[in-house]
């Protein structure tokens, strides 16, 4: 599991800054975040991309950890657990009222069905 040692979030603006080991930091922006089997994950977005580029409808999804004390994101390495929560989220994303998100994909390939 990959931590982020540093994050900082905005939550007046919705971003979210994440530092990894090598001390490189992305701002993303916060889409949403939910609860499944005792465990909080978050979906987020890179701040700035490119509309018109294909992997700008993806989100990554992190899961909160305590690691020494302390509250971070960290990356969710099991692959069987990272489909499940992005179809979780794709759930969520579909219903909500008046935004089209038929286009929002999560990395490594989760269908939206």
């Amino acid at each position: 599991m990959s931590e982020n040692e540093n994050t900082y979030l905005d939550e007046d603006e919705g971003i979210i800054e994440l530092e990894d080991e090598d001390g490189n930091v992305t701002r993303f922006e916060f889409v949403d975040r939910a609860e499944m089997n005792g465990t909080v994950y978050y979906a987020l977005i890179p701040e700035e991309y490119d509309e018109n580029d294909e992997s700008a409808a993806e989100f990554v999804v992190l899961k909160e950890a305590v690691i020494d004390g302390e509250a971070m994101l960290a990356t969710v390495d099991d692959d069987d657990e990272y489909q499940k929560v992005g179809e979780m989220f794709l759930q969520r994303f579909s219903e909500l009222p008046d935004m089209d998100f038929s286009e929002l994909e999560k990395l490594d390939g989760v269908d939206d069905e």
